[in-house]
């Protein structure tokens, strides 16, 4: 409200209006009723109530907040303090030992005395094999003790998580309910897998492959049989899962079946023989003979799965004495010498041949240096470990099964099969000879002089190709051709006695052989 100078108010009904009050500007008067004063008076008092309501809202929400916020920062500055030092949180436990509070060497002090070596390396316990006690251990023979250090990695991380709301979490359920946790143990791997060697050998027995006789010009089956052994991988895995969690009331070892490598259903399909050959030999060669029959018993029971290549090195193995082999009359680059496996060519060769006629297929087969005496040329298969081999694969959708016989000077070599009775096998060779045998004479000084003695006959050449007919119902629906070879012309070696008058002269060549000009069979 503002007044102005000679302004006329009436401010009173005992004033009379005829009357004008005339006010001057420095004697201006205001006349309030009490009415308007009261009015007056409780707004300017409202006005005062509310600024200092809103103060006091102000300061109220100040100090709130910072009552609130005081425990709060001064809480999390705690926490963070107590999480950069070693104490571990309130309520934890290991397997029943209280840590609560302690620092990181106290608390391995108490662990170390209660989980002492001492304690725990004479506690015995029972190997388990399918449900059987066989033999009570010790812990300390395994190596297990408590690992201290690893526990307490594991106590230290309780309230210092990289989640701070985690941590929280561990922090209130240490306070409220407390946390407890296992031990942790170490054992020795190496002592675990040794204690399973050794009762391998009372535990485990090895399965028994399936056999096929041949037995009066038939075939009899032999069954396999099944073993048993430790599953050394799954026993393992338990005794870790155990040990880890100081559960040793019992440690069971696991078994797995055991499986001959050639079961009954393997061979149930072969029937009969489908290919054989037999060659002979001097039992008077001792060392020869012996290296046969060694070749001859390795070979024997072996089986060619379908589309199987078969080596003959890997089933006979290296010719050394090691190996039980002995020095013999070998063929090298033409000329006889003594080594060891000699005669074991002689296996090969006889295999080959009954391979041939059984209707496998060549792989990998070499001739050797010169015609032999045992098999007509084309027919021989040389062999020497490391670099010459023989190897068949089986073509057929049945397996092939090998038999070996030794009596006397004989080696019989079968291979039995699915029989086909409408497919037979012709072997055909084609023989051209050449050169000539030319003498050659060689001085010996351990003959008498002008003593002559025939050292090697010699040979003409010989050019070979052996060719394989496919016969179905009588008719040959495929001619194969297996190998060409050739048989270079050998001199005929003769040593002469050493003379001091005369050298030795050579004798004039030997006619050659007549050349074949038509295909001869093998039969």
């Amino acid at each position: 409200m503002s007044f102005s100078s000679g302004t006329n108010i009436s401010l009173s009904p005992c004033f009379s209006p005829s009357l004008p009050i005339s006010l001057s500007p420095l004697e201006t008067v205001v006349n309030i009723s009490p009415k308007a004063s009261l009015s007056l008076t409780k707004g300017v008092a409202d006005l005062s109530n509310e600024k200092v309501t809103a103060a006091m809202k102000r300061w109220f929400l100040v100090g709130f907040a910072v009552g609130v916020a005081m425990p709060i920062v001064g809480g999390g500055l705690l926490f963070r303090w107590w999480q950069h030092t070693d104490r571990i949180a309130w309520g934890v436990r290991v397997q029943g030992v209280a840590l609560s509070g302690l620092r990181g060497e106290d608390a391995k002090r108490v662990l170390a005395q209660a989980f002492s070596p001492d304690r725990f390396a004479s506690i015995a316990v029972p190997i388990l094999w399918q449900g059987r006690v066989m033999q009570q251990v010790r812990l300390g023979d395994l190596g297990v003790q408590a690992d201290v250090e690893r526990i307490m990695q594991d106590a230290l991380r309780i309230g210092r998580r990289p989640q701070w709301r985690v941590s929280l979490r561990e922090l209130w359920q240490g306070w409220r309910e407390g946390i407890s946790l296992p031990m942790a143990w170490r054992w020795e791997e190496a002592k675990l897998r040794r204690l399973l060697q050794q009762l391998a050998p009372q535990l485990e027995y090895p399965p028994q492959r399936a056999y096929l006789m041949w037995e009066k010009g038939t075939v009899r089956l032999i069954p396999h049989r099944d073993g048993i052994r430790i599953a050394v991988a799954e026993t393992l895995k338990r005794w870790r899962q155990a040990l880890a969690q100081g559960q040793w009331k019992a440690l069971p070892i696991e078994a797995d079946p055991w499986h001959p490598e050639v079961t009954t259903e393997d061979l149930a399909a072969i029937d009969g023989v489908v290919g054989q050959a037999t060659t002979s030999f001097r039992v008077s060669e001792r060392n020869r003979s012996h290296n046969i029959r060694l070749a001859a018993v390795r070979l024997d029971h072996a089986l060619i799965r379908p589309g199987e290549t078969f080596s003959f090195n890997e089933i006979v193995g290296p010719r050394s004495p090691r190996y039980g082999f002995q020095k013999a009359r070998v063929l090298v680059r033409g000329q006889f010498t003594q080594d060891f496996g000699g005669g074991v060519c002689q296996v090969a060769s006889t295999l080959y041949l009954a391979a041939l006629r059984a209707g496998m297929t060549v792989v990998q087969r070499h001739c050797h240096s010169r015609p032999i005496g045992y098999l007509p040329p084309g027919f021989d298969a040389t062999v020497n470990f490391g670099s010459l081999d023989l190897k068949l694969r089986n073509p057929f959708p049945e397996p092939l099964y090998i038999r070996t016989f030794v009596k006397g000077g004989r080696l019989t070599v079968l291979i039995l099969g699915k029989k086909q009775p409408n497919l037979t096998y012709r072997l055909i060779r084609s023989v051209r000879t050449f050169g000539a045998v030319r003498e050659k004479v060689v001085s010996d000084s351990s003959l008498p002089p002008r003593a002559r003695k025939v050292a090697d006959k010699g040979t003409v050449g010989y050019q070979v190709t052996v060719w394989r007919w496919h016969i179905v119902n009588g008719t040959v629906v495929k001619k194969e051709r297996i190998s060409t070879d050739t048989y270079a012309p050998r001199p005929r070696v003769v040593l002469i006695g050493a003379s001091n008058n005369n050298a030795p002269k050579p004798q004039p060549s030997l006619p050659p052989t007549p050349t074949p000009t038509t295909p001869t069979s093998e039969e």
